[in-house]
């Protein structure tokens, strides 16, 4: 099966698997996968002038595809991210 992403209002990419990351405000950001979902923190970084996200290591373990998806939608979203 092939995995779509769209976007979704301006600030959601949704998945064809199920999963959805959405931008809530310029340090917040949620990604959501079936009825569970994670908030992530976002820190803008001046000198690269692109916006770092946090997922911390417990999320990653709860949701073992989440770099990966985060990746994924962060290249439909409006700005530069990065991850820590």
């Amino acid at each position: 099966m092939r995995k779509e992403l769209w976007t979704v209002g301006h600030n959601t990419v949704a998945s064809s698997e199920g999963w959805s990351v959405s931008l809530l405000d310029p340090q917040t950001m949620e990604y959501s996968c079936g009825e569970a979902s994670c908030v992530l923190n976002v820190e803008y970084v001046p000198s690269d002038q692109s916006r770092c996200i946090h997922a911390s290591e417990s999320s990653s373990e709860l949701f073992p595809h989440l770099r990966e998806r985060l990746q994924s939608a962060a290249r439909m979203l409006k700005g530069r991210y990065v991850f820590d």
